[in-house]
């Protein structure tokens, strides 16, 4: 008898990303942010978790352009990864951002994209047993 129950329940996932670049060029049809739309379906829950640099990713930033003039070329398809962290948290991801890097940083948590959440490390590192897995991308 063919079934559609899953042999295990999905899952809650924390993933945590602590490099915020990885060079624009080289990620441009692909990044970190970008692939976590993906796993969406696939878990219970997908939330992420900014820490170190990549916090900026969640910092409201309004005169952002994606694109690089590279010679007489312009490269136009480069991450938005402000956009992204909107898009995952308009998908219900949680967007937790590490308040002592934002600070660190000269960011405060007004500067952020709406929707996130900043979060003190402790406080951050105290949410991981509420997730069935923790994922450093």
């Amino acid at each position: 008898m063919t079934t559609n129950r899953r042999a295990e329940p999905r899952r809650r996932v924390l993933c945590v990303i602590d490099r915020a670049y990885r060079g624009a060029v080289e990620v441009q049809f692909f990044h970190p942010l970008y692939g976590l739309l993906d796993l969406h379906g696939q878990f219970e829950q997908v939330d992420l978790a900014l820490r170190g640099a990549t916090v900026t990713m969640a910092v409201e930033e309004h005169t952002y352009v994606p694109s690089l003039q590279l010679g007489s070329t312009t490269l136009d398809t480069l991450p938005d990864y402000r956009g992204s962290v909107r898009d995952l948290v308009a998908e219900g991801f949680e967007v937790f951002v590490d308040g002592a890097a934002l600070t660190a940083l000269g960011f405060t948590p007004e500067d952020l994209v709406p929707g996130t959440t900043c979060l003190d490390p402790a406080e951050l590192a105290a949410r991981w047993p509420a997730y069935d897995h923790v994922w450093f991308i």
